[in-house]
């Protein structure tokens, strides 16, 4: 048996340490009180995980952005109480986080001519993100074929007609995050997407020099 505190089991399942005594209560984890302090075994924490029917259930879109938003040192929209949902679900940090927060956006996928990239990176609308956000945060990684940004929903259509967007090719090179405009969380002329948010996207590839980036980008921010 490979022990662990209630805290610990606490950041594992996402969940607040009372609710670790509660289904130690039940008998739906195993753990043995140690002086004044219980410990479970590890391994029977993440089979509880694993076999939860809401692990990894994505949260709604204003949750995803408020921890992203925390991650970031920045103000979290809502409640006290969002708050501090936001800040206990990043406890773990993001990397396990990464299933959770995929409601932040919908992806749309296009065919751009490559020469229209760059003045379409460069549009009010749309802010640059994952692959298109590497050099802004010093990133090693070059990826010059794609482009990557957050648009807010109401602008999308403007943008496929502006720059010729493709939305039938077999051959897409622009991902489009679609962000609802009520959930939109970019300030007004922001051109780049924080370092977690590009993090995150960069977790999203099946890729693994883009995975490895993504993490070293994490452990910077």
């Amino acid at each position: 048996m490979e022990p662990v505190g209630i805290a610990d089991a606490a950041k594992q399942l996402s969940i607040s340490p009372r609710r670790v005594h509660q289904l130690v209560a039940a008998g739906r984890l195993s753990g043995r009180r140690i002086g004044r302090s219980w410990v479970l075994d590890r391994a029977d924490v993440q089979r509880f995980a694993s076999a939860r029917p809401e692990a990894g259930r994505p949260w709604s879109p204003s949750s995803a952005w408020n921890v992203l938003a925390l991650a970031n040192g920045d103000a979290v929209r809502g409640s006290p109480v969002d708050r501090s949902r936001a800040k206990q679900r990043l406890q773990v940090g993001l990397e396990p986080l990464a299933r959770r927060l995929s409601s932040r956006a919908r992806s749309r996928w296009f065919y751009a001519h490559p020469a229209v990239h760059s003045e379409m990176l460069s549009h009010p609308s749309v802010v640059a993100s994952g692959i298109s956000a590497l050099g802004d945060h010093r990133v090693d990684l070059v990826v010059s074929d794609q482009s990557e940004a957050y648009v807010p929903q109401s602008r999308v259509a403007e943008l496929a007609e502006r720059f010729a967007l493709d939305a039938h090719s077999d051959r897409p090179n622009v991902r489009l995050r679609v962000v609802s405009d009520h959930d939109w969380p970019f300030e007004a002329g922001q051109r780049v997407a924080s370092a977690p948010v590009v993090a995150v996207d960069l977790l999203d590839s099946h890729d693994q020099r883009t995975q490895r980036a993504a993490r070293e980008l994490l452990a910077r921010a």
